[in-house]
């Protein structure tokens, strides 16, 4: 993948993995493709196109530039007025954390065991039946192998009594 020198002032504005995207795209385009040699030469066609990727990214920075600012405040947006009575009601998690460990661990152990039940009785019986009907198929299967075999054992007899049949 190489540009013309020509384009390093748009290549530059572009971060890498779009440039390798636009050259990927310059290259695979249905209308009017170009082939690498006309894309590495001066050619007003990878100009424009260039500018306009140019164009596109800086538009995409805009736009993010312009929503971030109202994703954080919506993130952020607390009531601070009561601050001081918000932090002195509250208790200290740290001297209770081994014993919350050990209260969710059960709980995550009886709530695993409770889904593997549950999986059990209500895909259980599809399972027996999907693994009956794949046996019935391999079982099909190489009886059709067998047969094959058979066949082809037969043909080869036959090709050997032309075979032999034949100079006389």
């Amino acid at each position: 993948m190489k540009f013309n020198k020509a384009y390093s002032g748009l290549i530059i504005k572009l971060p890498p993995s779009l440039v390798n995207e636009a050259w990927t795209r310059l290259l695979s385009r249905k209308r009017n493709p170009i082939t690498k040699d006309e894309a590495s030469a001066v050619n007003p066609l990878v100009k424009s196109f260039l500018r306009h990727e140019v164009n596109r990214y800086q538009k995409k920075l805009k736009y993010q530039r312009k929503s971030w600012p109202i994703v954080k405040n919506s993130l952020y947006n607390t009531d601070m007025s009561n601050q001081e009575t918000q932090t002195q009601n509250t208790d200290p998690i740290c001297d209770h954390e081994e014993e919350i460990n050990c209260q969710v661990k059960k709980e995550l152990d009886s709530l695993s065991r409770q889904l593997l039940e549950y999986n059990e009785k209500t895909f259980g019986s599809l399972m027996q039946e999907i693994t009956k009907q794949f046996e019935e198929r391999v079982n099909a299967n190489n009886k059709l192998h067998s047969e094959i075999e058979q066949q082809k054992i037969k043909l080869y007899k036959a090709e050997k009594l032309l075979a032999s049949l034949k100079p006389q």
